[in-house]
């Protein structure tokens, strides 16, 4: 069945296995497209700026997903954690005349929120979305990590640094979806790959240079084959004759990649799949890195999820959700930072808890609504009501509406992947924010010395400047050494421009109708049409490879 988006009219499908999913949860068809239901989950995420405010709280100094302009009080991690507040003092009855959509902003405004999400971390406050993470800087979308900087959903790695989509991974440099490799610099799109640079789509591959597509191999440079002393000799000849080895390698990349033969999607261990980044998943269809994931659709970075529609940001486990953004349980649909909770409807940081419905910042609580605590008979009764309400108004089944968002526009992630300008946005009634306003650093200007042996330790006390953008960045001691154990000069650019060109290097979150370029079988694939590559079905990719 066809629909069209009430948001951007283009026109979409609902196919048989939805219906089936939307009538168990017991929701409705989606009024939008995959596109845009996405884009509206992502207005609620901030990962990335980091502001200096006040804590409502207790007053102190504190860094905060927030600026100061929020509507709602916002307490440091450890005092939102405490026992000095109760969510329930903020509680509201049921308005049977407005919509629910509307009483929800009302709550929204008057809840406290916690400065930044952090748990069970060490020495992260400096990131953020931050879970069982030691010693990490400036890491957002940091589960499982020690001693990472400057990332983002980098989860279960070590010593990582400027790394996107990385997964399980040690001392890695610049690399962007990457998974279980292990000193691996300036790489995209590798699987277990070691002590190599500059490797494009490349699984099983160690002391390799400069390569595209190559499994299992060891001692190539720029796809030809040499031997352990002549690799070291080259490798050595080519860093010393070239000044700009990075310019090098990327030109002769791209002439190895008008070239290569490409699976048409990245990933491994997968059955019946659509999207791209899937690994150990079955029956997922437009979904985008997902992890040991089952019958989950529009989707976008989850690990071990199962049967869950439009959910986005989640690590497990999860089951039966729908329409959601890092959420923990079972029965959830339209939540966010929801964990370890079930039967949750249109709540927002709420941990522990189960059957609640439209509350925000509960712990630990059971049949609340609006913050308010009822009876089990008392929510049970109400519940369906307040369903009822929501659908004559349109709204249930709905994520939370752009206006509840506590973020301006180019603040969340949705502006990462679905980039919008001021006028477009304020066009759509969303917010825009001065992002600009006192980022400049008018002082002495430092001049980076080109080769790391050159760099003193005085360079964490001064100011650089980004070279593209001239905004103002440091260098911090743990970063220093990073690069001096692994022979890397200092970045020239601020952390946001480098993260801006890793996630260049991503295939864009979009399908394409294709056929394999073997077979002709037809395919949906990330790779457009103008893409050099050729792009291959798995049977005859795997064929034409091994």
């Amino acid at each position: 069945m066809n629909k069209t988006c009430r948001n951007c009219t283009s026109s979409f499908e609902i196919f048989a296995e939805d219906r089936i999913f939307y009538t168990t949860m017991n929701v409705p068809d989606p009024t939008m497209c995959p596109d845009c239901r996405r884009q509206q989950r992502q207005l609620f995420r901030n990962f990335f700026n980091l502001y200096h405010r006040k804590c409502d709280m207790t007053g102190k100094q504190i860094i905060s997903m927030y600026d100061t302009d929020a509507t709602f009080p916002v307490y440091e991690m450890h005092e939102w954690w405490s026992d000095k507040w109760d969510a329930l003092e903020y509680s509201q009855d049921i308005d049977w005349e407005k919509p629910v959509f509307e009483q929800l902003k009302t709550i929204h405004q008057k809840v406290p929120r916690a400065a930044i999400m952090n748990f069970q971390s060490e020495n992260t406050d400096y990131c953020n979305m931050s879970g069982k993470s030691k010693n990490c800087y400036l890491v957002f979308g940091c589960v499982g990590n020690e001693d990472c900087c400057y990332g983002h959903i980098v989860w279960q790695s070590r010593r990582c640094f400027d790394c996107l989509y990385v997964y399980k991974s040690e001392e890695c440099y610049e690399c962007v979806d990457c998974v279980q490799c292990y000193n691996l610099k300036f790489s995209n799109s590798c699987d277990n790959c070691s002590d190599s640079e500059y490797l494009i789509n490349c699984a099983g591959c160690r002391n390799c240079f400069g390569c595209v597509g190559l499994k299992n191999q060891e001692y190539y440079i720029f796809n030809k084959k040499y031997s352990k002393i002549e690799y070291e000799q080259e490798i050595k000849r080519l860093k010393n004759e070239n000044s700009d080895i990075k310019k090098l390698a990327q030109e002769k990349l791209k002439e190895l990649q008008n070239h290569e033969i490409v699976k048409y999607f990245h990933g491994f261990n997968c059955e019946d799949v659509t999207g791209d980044y899937l690994y150990n998943c079955k029956n997922v269809l437009d979904s985008y890195d997902l992890k040991n994931c089952e019958n989950c659709r529009y989707c976008a970075t989850l690990d071990s999820f199962t049967n869950v529609y439009d959910c986005n940001f989640a690590t497990p486990p999860a089951e039966w959700c729908y329409n959601c953004v890092t959420v923990q349980g079972y029965q959830l649909i339209s939540c966010h930072l929801v964990q370890n909770s079930s039967e949750m409807y249109y709540c927002d940081q709420c941990y522990n808890s189960k059957n609640c419905f439209g509350s925000l910042g509960l712990k630990n609580k059971q049949y609340c609504i609006f913050n308010k605590q009822y009876t089990k008979e008392e929510y049970e009764m109400l519940l369906p009501k307040l369903i009822e309400l929501m659908k004559k108004n349109n709204e249930w089944g709905e994520f939370l509406p752009p206006y509840l968002s506590p973020f301006a526009y180019n603040e969340t992630i949705a502006y990462k992947y679905f980039p919008l300008t001021q006028e477009e946005t304020l066009g759509k009634g969303w917010r825009w924010k001065d992002m600009n306003e006192g980022k400049f650093y008018k002082g002495p200007q430092y001049d980076i010395p080109e080769n790391i042996k050159d760099v003193s330790d005085d360079i964490c006390k001064q100011v650089l400047t980004c070279e593209f953008t001239k905004k103002p960045y440091k260098i911090i001691p743990q970063e220093l050494a990073f690069y001096r154990n692994h022979d890397l000069p200092i970045p020239h650019l601020c952390p946001d421009e480098r993260h801006n060109n890793r996630m260049k290097l991503r295939n864009p979150r979009h399908l394409w109708d294709r056929t394999c370029m073997k077979c002709k079988k037809n395919i949906k694939t990330t790779y457009a049409p103008e893409r050099p590559e050729t792009v291959y079905c798995e049977k005859c990719f795997l064929e034409a490879i091994y």
